[in-house]
């Protein structure tokens, strides 16, 4: 009996040995470290999250390297860092870049779209992903996300960076809510917003030489992308913002968490008169602060290569460049 045991077992390993049966190595398939703006929707994965839905997301970088979330804004998706990720992946990063949910290729189904549930959909892609801890970095909507999560989940935060933000206290109804009532709530069920709505919507320009040839395409991307999203989704997303106050969370800060803001002075959403009120209620010195003139919403993609090396300085050495 003995003797067939081990005759079986080693018939067994000769078999694990073969090529078609190796055992799985912890090693992580390569990744790339830049995606070209005609390549980027169709670099996309999903993965099924325990909320319920499937998330599109991009992955870049060195998979073993410390994991960096790039979240998007409002109607947007990952491609709203593409210009930028690259210099995250190349400094060593494993960076991902999900579509938020209702946006991008993620599911969008019913209910507003609260912080809250960003944050609640982030913690499960962290689960999903086996990402313990991560380097949260949120631009516009997203960075109501980062801001939930880090308060909902701050054993998960390694540092956050909040890009056009606002304190949580809708102060953006007012520019938000006329928007929706003029541009989206008039259209048809199965309509979608108008190009001139778009051109609005994605008001802005390059401020770097290196990537004027490449600006255009990724712009109009941008614009057909968000313009596909039904009005459902338009809805869910924009009457989600609005419609919650997230203020009384403030206190449950944890303030060990390092932060930094960057803001740009011609921003007309995240306006420069709340700046003050969100540098205080995180605690943000003036070495974690970036005022970027003549800059405006879109801080990534407008100079995205000044973006990324204030976040990779920050990150590395806790100052800004000098």
């Amino acid at each position: 009996m003995k003797k067939g045991f081990c005759l079986i077992m080693a018939a067994v390993l000769a078999m694990m040995a073969l090529p078609g049966c190796a055992k799985k190595t912890s090693e992580k398939a390569e990744l790339p470290q830049t995606i070209t703006q005609d390549d980027w929707s169709d670099a996309k994965q999903f993965v099924e999250l325990s909320t319920g839905i499937k998330i599109a997301y991009v992955e870049m970088g060195d998979p073993n390297g410390e994991v960096i979330i790039l979240q998007h804004g409002m109607t947007d998706n990952s491609r709203s860092w593409s210009l930028a990720a690259p210099y995250f992946a190349e400094a060593g990063y494993h960076v991902y870049l999900p579509d938020l949910r209702g946006m991008g290729k993620s599911d969008a189904p019913d209910g507003y779209y609260t912080p809250i549930t960003y944050a609640t959909d982030m913690k499960a892609f962290f689960d999903a992903m086996n990402i313990e801890k991560a380097i949260l970095v949120g631009h516009s909507l997203g960075s109501y996300t980062v801001q939930c999560f880090s308060i909902m989940f701050p054993e998960r935060c390694n540092k956050i960076v909040l890009v056009s933000s606002l304190p949580m206290e809708n102060y953006q109804i007012t520019t938000l809510l006329p928007a929706y009532q003029k541009y989206i709530e008039p259209l048809a069920e199965d309509g979608h917003p108008s190009d001139a709505f778009m051109d609005k919507w994605y008001a802005t320009q390059s401020h770097e030489e290196e990537f004027t040839d490449v600006f255009d395409t990724f712009l109009s991307n941008m614009k057909k992308e968000a313009q596909v999203l039904s009005k459902k989704a338009w809805k869910n997303i924009m009457l989600g913002m609005i419609a919650v106050d997230m203020t009384e969370l403030y206190s449950q800060i944890d303030h060990s968490i390092p932060v930094l803001v960057l803001h740009g002075d011609n921003d007309t959403m995240a306006l420069t008169q709340y700046q003050e009120e969100l540098l205080e209620i995180f605690a943000v010195d003036e070495n974690s602060y970036v005022n970027y003139e003549g800059i405006g919403h879109n801080i990534q993609f407008e100079t995205p290569r000044r973006c990324a090396t204030d976040i990779l300085t920050w990150l590395e050495t806790g100052s800004l460049p000098k």
